[in-house]
């Protein structure tokens, strides 16, 4: 199990850089733990894996853009930190059972 301040700093550092390139290496640096050990404790503490839990982060921002601003697919996908659109699209709608497009379309409609 991580520590309060662990957890707290792990997900503010990623919360922080969803446009960047950060390593889930970096992450555990910062929380003063080897990768392997702070993969299993971050996946015991919080329920889910780090870097899973980093693109559902970079999922929430899209779907903040994509609701609140006329971006094109590929500028959402960048300032979120995907390496491009397709990338974007495949982890979208792997998250919400529906592309990002899609998405926007019924969000706009409702």
């Amino acid at each position: 199990m991580l520590a309060p301040w662990q957890v707290s700093l792990a997900m503010r550092m990623m919360r922080d850089n969803l446009g960047s390139a950060i390593s889930i290496s970096e992450v555990a640096s910062l929380c003063r733990l080897s990768l392997c050990y702070f993969v299993r404790a971050f996946t015991n503490t919080v329920g889910i894996a780090p870097y899973a839990w980093f693109v559902q982060q970079r999922i929430v921002c899209a779907k903040g853009l994509l609701a609140d601003t006329a971006l094109p697919l590929v500028q959402v996908a960048l300032e979120c930190g995907f390496s491009d659109q397709a990338h974007f699209t495949k982890a979208f709608a792997k998250a919400s059972g529906i592309t990002p497009a899609k998405w926007r379309r019924q969000i706009c409609t409702s």
